[in-house]
């Protein structure tokens, strides 16, 4: 039950950093959508858990999770340099 509390948890960060990549209408569309991508992808792959494929849940949902958060974090920083350096 912890498991799947902090699964919940994990997902749900990841998909709140790539949302707000996603509404970041400066970028072009494969920067913007990459990360919610890979955070849905990670959450699809994630399920498998449910279905006992633990080994492919293990061997991508991880990675995704992961490389979605430093694409949105990326971009995040990038933004606020962005920011700091018009005004």
């Amino acid at each position: 039950m912890l498991a799947i509390l902090l699964v919940s948890l994990a997902g749900g960060g990841v998909l709140v950093r790539a949302g707000q990549v996603a509404r970041m209408s400066e970028l072009v569309a494969w920067r913007r959508l990459l990360p919610l991508a890979l955070a849905l992808l990670g959450v699809a792959t994630s399920l498998f858990r449910a279905e006992d494929v633990v080994l492919v849940a293990g061997l991508i949902a991880l990675p995704c999770y992961v490389a979605s958060v430093l694409f949105a974090q990326a971009e995040i920083h990038r933004a606020a340099d962005e920011a700091t350096r018009r005004c």
